[in-house]
């Protein structure tokens, strides 16, 4: 189902702010297909009108938490790649908000995310984003020397590849790897490799 309305943080007052903070602490812990607006409102203790101030449904509101989310590690990764020259400082840094802000997120949250297309549009349409901003990082990377010369728009959209396979509830009940960690191995992967050089293996057979 296609949500027509603009799922921007309402102007409204600081109580509002504070409850779209709960709502996302409670949604990442809980999903939202099974909880009732009854029982949100219940755990944060508020009426059903106030939660209604924000979003006219239970399902509007899943959404406008995950816009919120989404935006902001948009925006953190943005500003923290802003504070660096170094190509791989910087994409460490617009790629670590993805982690550190996932991290609360349950797998029913990301089972529910999944299955509802109007989130789920949202998190492909985030995900498209930061790729291009992956993309052009690795090619000043490449420009200057900084990093291998692979393709950029192959390694973006292996990049993409991966975090769309990450988000599946499956592949994390398959491997038994929580979300957050392997969002970390796979940006350290994708970072550093996996074969170790000459250097590491005579570390390791010193130590």
């Amino acid at each position: 189902m296609a949500l027509a309305r603009n799922h921007k943080l309402p102007a409204g007052s600081d109580r509002q702010k504070e409850l779209l903070a709960d709502l996302e602490a409670l949604f990442f812990a809980s999903g939202f297909r099974t909880i009732t607006v009854d029982e949100i409102a219940a755990r944060l203790k508020c009426s059903k009108r106030t939660l209604y101030e924000i979003a006219p449904s239970k399902q509007e509101l899943f959404v406008l938490v995950i816009e919120s989310w989404l935006d902001r590690i948009r925006h953190k990764g943005w500003q923290g790649a802003l504070k660096h020259d170094d190509p791989e400082q910087r994409m460490m840094a617009y790629l670590e908000p993805g982690v550190i802000e996932t991290r609360a997120a349950s797998r029913q949250f990301l089972a529910d995310l999944q299955s509802y297309r109007p989130a789920l549009t949202l998190l492909e349409a985030h995900q498209a984003q930061r790729t291009n901003v992956l993309m052009e990082i690795i090619e000043d990377g490449i420009s200057r020397g900084r990093f291998k010369p692979f393709h950029s728009a192959l390694v973006a959209e292996i990049f993409l590849a991966a975090v769309n396979r990450i988000n599946e509830p499956a592949m994390l009940e398959q491997t038994g790897v929580e979300f957050s960690q392997a969002f970390d191995e796979f940006f350290r992967i994708l970072t550093t490799g996996l074969f170790r050089d000459a250097d590491e293996e005579t570390a390791s057979a010193v130590s």
